[in-house]
């Protein structure tokens, strides 16, 4: 194989994350790198275990004289997110990425860089090929299908798993150690409803103009949810109209803050001025409300919208009601980590389907027991309006603990290396350290990985330097460990 590292440091790693990369690991086609790391394994007289989700699982003795210690887990995910430039042509089924230096900095022509998270599998071969090294008996986990929903791990079997510490590399940046992560689950509230011809004037009203961006990252930050501004307006206009339904939906995804709406409504034709007027002074309240964190809300009137049916309007009342009643946004901060959101939840779509109307909401926190009480308070909102609701996919959290012995390690060894005090970080969104958490009760987990950006885009970079930093600290970790 044709390197295109040269001359860098950790020379192995870097060269086994040139290996990784030249293997199509597009998430759900991990079967080619999952049979590579069992050969890779095999070849050096490893213990390995792969399952019919493709997750691998490798096993290394301690080293002389720490045989007997506990195990510690390594762990990292297979897969990749397959994003490309348009210009680009690439096969992701066949096609390895191509790779290139600029500086001090690698990054993909044209591709995702997979450094989400081949970093993880490099580190873990070089530190499974290396025989001079200090540490505990190693369980290495890479699995399959993280960027599509922790799917992997979701279907993980303990039975090969004795760890009860783990160094997880899918998360941290050099001198930022993962602390935390939220569990959830998505909630979905269905108002069935018949249709009958439309009789009156139409009028369509669009939410427009707001930011949107993540609903785990971002939740904190005040941005206007296009549902819940759709859900005033309408609440708004009961107060003083007679009105029915023709079309309602909002948002895209459910993990997404959402930043249009639209519906369409019918009356008489004798109450449009006064809806519009409604409308304006809605809009007007809202536009000062987000001055400071969503300037850009404003509201588009269509007074030529047209509609042939709208929904019965038992079914009308309860969307009503729901789009103005469902809670959203942060409904707790942390109050040990700075800057962390507890508890949250995103009212992300609203989609109107042939028959029923579909709400879909989020649910986010860092303690299982508050996933299970918002959701459980959103399913009681929606008995109360007269709708039906299901709890889907849940997935649990990695609390922070306080008492943590490998965060406490790896800080105090990042300090020992560079003279700085490492900086903890929770991130408010779901990751497979909590799902390791549930499988594994007691499991003592920190996060680590080098300085990197552009995940999950053709612009995702590594810095060389950093990416060397956090294999010395891994290393140290290790070292120390037995100690």
């Amino acid at each position: 194989m044709n390197y295109v590292i040269k001359d860098r440091e950790p020379a192995d790693a870097l060269r086994f994350f040139e290996d990784v990369s030249a293997i199509p690991r597009a998430s759900g086609n991990e079967k080619g790198i999952a049979d590579f790391m069992m050969k890779f394994a095999l070849d050096r007289g490893l213990e390995a275990y792969k399952d019919e989700w493709n997750n691998v699982i490798i096993k290394k003795p301690g080293s002389k004289g720490c045989e007997h210690l506990p195990a510690v887990m390594l762990q990292g995910h297979l897969d990749i997110v397959p994003e490309k430039n348009q210009d680009t042509v690439h096969d992701w089924e066949h096609d390895g990425l191509k790779l290139r230096v600029e500086g001090d900095i690698l990054k993909a022509t044209g591709t995702t860089l997979g450094c989400d998270d081949g970093y993880a599998l490099a580190y873990m071969m070089a530190v499974l090929d290396r025989n001079n090294l200090v540490h505990p008996p190693l369980e290495c986990v890479m699995t399959s299908m993280e960027e599509i929903g922790l799917i992997g791990a979701m279907k993980m079997s303990g039975e090969h798993l004795t760890a009860r510490t783990m160094i997880g590399m899918d998360g941290g940046s050099e001198g930022k150690f993962l602390v935390s992560s939220a569990g959830g689950c998505y909630t979905f509230v269905t108002v069935p409803f018949e249709t009958k011809q439309a009789e009156g004037k139409a009028l369509g009203i669009h939410i427009r103009g707001l930011l949107g961006g993540h609903s785990g990252a971002l939740i904190h930050t005040e941005k206007g949810n296009s549902n819940k501004i759709m859900g005033r307006i309408l609440f708004e206009l009961k107060k003083a109209i007679s009105f029915d339904i023709a079309k309602i939906s909002g948002g895209f995804k459910g993990n997404a803050i959402p930043r249009e709406a639209d519906c369409v409504i019918v009356m008489a034709e004798n109450d449009i001025a006064k809806a519009i007027e409604i409308i304006k002074t809605v809009e007007a309240k809202v536009k000062n409300e987000l001055q400071f964190s969503d300037k850009g809300f404003h509201v588009v009137i269509e007074e030529n919208a047209k509609a042939e049916t709208v929904i019965d309007k038992d079914a009308a009342a309860k969307v009503i009601r729901l789009s103005h009643v469902l809670p959203n946004g942060m409904m707790m901060k942390h109050m040990e980590i700075e800057g962390l959101t507890n508890a949250s939840l995103n009212v992300g779509v609203v989609t109107q389907h042939e028959n029923e109307i579909v709400y879909e909401v989020t649910v986010r926190s860092a303690e299982d027991s508050l996933v299970d009480y918002i959701s459980e308070t959103v399913a009681d909102i929606a008995d109360v309006v007269g709708a039906n609701c299901e709890i889907k996919g849940k997935y649990p959290a990695f609390a922070y603990n306080p008492e943590s012995r490998i965060r406490k390690i790896a800080m105090e060894q990042y300090k020992k290396m560079t003279g700085l005090d490492g900086k903890i970080n929770a991130v408010h969104g779901g990751t497979e350290a909590g799902v390791l958490s549930a499988l594994l009760p007691g499991l003592d987990i920190v996060g680590i990985g080098p300085n990197a950006g552009g995940a999950h885009t053709p612009d995702e970079y590594v810095e060389l330097p950093s990416f060397k930093n956090a294999f010395d600290l891994l290393l140290n970790i290790l070292e120390e460990l037995p100690k």
